[in-house]
């Protein structure tokens, strides 16, 4: 399930350059249970040593201004939130529609509107290729044999076959990995620096890409990923997109 969530506030919104912390505190500050807010944070599903969370969210919609240290919003803005667990999406949904006393780095926020989204599967039975926008950065990496973090670009071999392994710990995740599937993507636009990004999140750097893809899978594999977020880093705010059309196979 995913949800469309638009906020008012007053005046200016200032927030760092690098905001993806202060969203996902947001969210989870929003989680009813105790409980499943901390095993969410802290574990989410294991697949082995891998804690996959299977929820994304989008950058920050609306206008702003930026300059060195600070992105400055304007009058309102709006968040995508999205998870394979609708009853998460729900309830965090709820308790965001109920807060009368809800601030982000000092501002006070008001919901205005939340609207839901669902993967309709039956709409794109058949279907095998598909366009997609970024709303967040597609961050694909993998750790080296001196343990350090690489990560790929759109247009190589690894950023491929990683995208490939990331899809079958999800199904791991989710009970499907018998589930045998195909999958291909194709980074649509012409190689530059604006659609690479790199965001500071708790104490590390993360680098992704924005910009337009073709994703070739089906749609029970494309369900998967416009619910739990494409690639990897899914729950720090990457890989959330939208679907922009559908290629004739």
């Amino acid at each position: 399930m995913r949800v469309k969530i638009v906020l008012h506030f007053k005046g200016d919104l200032k927030l760092p350059i690098s905001y993806n912390n202060l969203i996902q505190g947001l969210i989870y500050s929003h989680v009813s249970d105790t409980n499943k807010r901390d095993i969410l944070h802290n574990y989410g599903y294991m697949v082995g040593s891998k804690k996959i969370k299977l929820m994304t969210f989008s950058r920050l919609l609306g206008e702003y201004e930026i300059n060195s240290k600070e992105i400055t919003f304007r009058s309102q803005i709006t968040l995508i939130f999205s998870s394979f667990d609708d009853e998460l999406v729900s309830d965090i949904s709820y308790n965001l529609m109920k807060d009368k006393n809800m601030y982000l780095n000092g501002c006070k926020l008001d919901v205005f509107s939340v609207q839901p989204y669902f993967f309709d599967i039956e709409k794109y039975v058949n279907r095998k290729s598909y366009v997609i926008e970024m709303l967040s950065p597609l961050s694909v990496s993998s750790t080296n044999q001196d343990g350090k973090r690489v990560y790929f670009k759109p247009d190589t071999i690894e950023f491929v076959d990683a995208l490939r392994k990331n899809i079958k710990t999800k199904l791991k995740a989710i009970k499907q990995e018998n589930k045998e599937f195909s999958f291909n993507i194709m980074y649509n636009n012409i190689p530059n620096h604006r659609d690479e990004k790199v965001i500071y999140f708790k104490n590390t750097f993360i680098k992704g890409y924005n910009g337009i893809f073709t994703v070739n899978t089906d749609p029970f594999i494309m369900k998967l990923l416009y619910y739990s977020g494409i690639g990897s880093k899914n729950s720090e705010g990457f890989g959330c997109f939208n679907i922009l059309g559908i290629k004739n196979d």
